[in-house]
């Protein structure tokens, strides 16, 4: 599964989901105090397992 981080307008919010639900997509909303460090630590993850994967090539 890949994760990503929308920034959607107030506006548009309920057409959006209404879009991503007919699509499948499983919505998961965080708070953005903690959407910093979570990214990070994605973003960091992700480096890890690829420099794993090189290694092991």
């Amino acid at each position: 599964m890949t994760t990503i981080t929308i920034d959607i307008p107030d506006g548009h919010t309920e057409e959006v989901m209404a879009q991503l639900k007919k699509l499948g997509v499983q919505v998961r909303e965080s708070k953005l105090s903690k959407l910093d460090s979570l990214t990070k630590e994605d973003y960091n993850k992700h480096f890890s397992n690829q420099a794993k994967a090189s290694r092991n090539k």
